[in-house]
């Protein structure tokens, strides 16, 4: 090696470093499966709702985690990834979600079925900021599948209750906060579901 050539050791060695940070962590907005016993059957019950794959912005449908810089700025972060397109994600976090909150129905996520009712979401913001805090805006109608019409819709801007007291919140606390506003937006779906079957139910006496 020539001798000049030394002098550029330190740099190359500190790039090489720089450039094997931590691995990416990856977050998915569903839990574990627990473990149950074998279902006797797939049909669907009585009443089956399907979640329509969520609509959300082009540049929020990726795997990067995006970040609300400021009021025109966004910024990946550079320390976590999703596990699926986000709008999968979304789907199948609300379609759990709602199946708690709905357990005499048959809640399924994106998928072709015989179910009566779909559900159709379009989350058109959703902003994480880096102090922990998520908001999100999105509108929905409640579909009959029997009866091709809209029964009921929805709206509303939802967002996380904790806000960390550190600068910088980190990626497991951002997930938690979204897994926590989409909560609320189960929350709201399902009583609007609960109430057009209500509604439904009178018309039907």
């Amino acid at each position: 090696m020539k001798p000049y050539a030394w002098s550029y050791l330190p740099m190359l060695l500190c790039v090489a470093a720089c450039s094997s940070g931590p691995p990416l962590r990856t977050y998915l907005l569903t839990p574990p499966l627990e473990p149950a016993g074998v279902a006797p059957a797939l049909a669907l019950r009585s009443g089956g709702i399907m979640i329509a794959r969520v609509r959300v912005p082009d540049y929020l449908d990726t795997t990067d985690i995006w970040l609300r810089e400021g009021r025109n700025e966004m910024k990946v972060s550079g320390t976590g990834r999703w596990g699926e397109r986000l709008s999968h994600g979304l789907t199948r976090g609300l379609a759990a979600d709602l199946g708690r909150r709905l357990p005499s129905d048959e809640v399924l996520a994106d998928m072709s079925s015989t179910a009566h009712r779909q559900v159709l979401i379009n989350v058109n913001a959703l902003d994480l900021w880096p102090d922990g805090r998520c908001v999100m805006g999105a509108t929905w109608a409640i579909v009959d599948n029997v009866a091709p019409r809209s029964v009921a819709y929805g709206g509303g801007t939802f967002n996380s209750s904790s806000i960390t007291s550190v600068t910088q919140a980190g990626d497991a606390r951002l997930v938690g906060a979204i897994s926590q506003t989409l909560g609320k937006l189960a929350d709201a779906i399902a009583l609007n579901i609960r109430q057009s079957s209500e509604r439904s139910a009178q018309r039907a006496d």
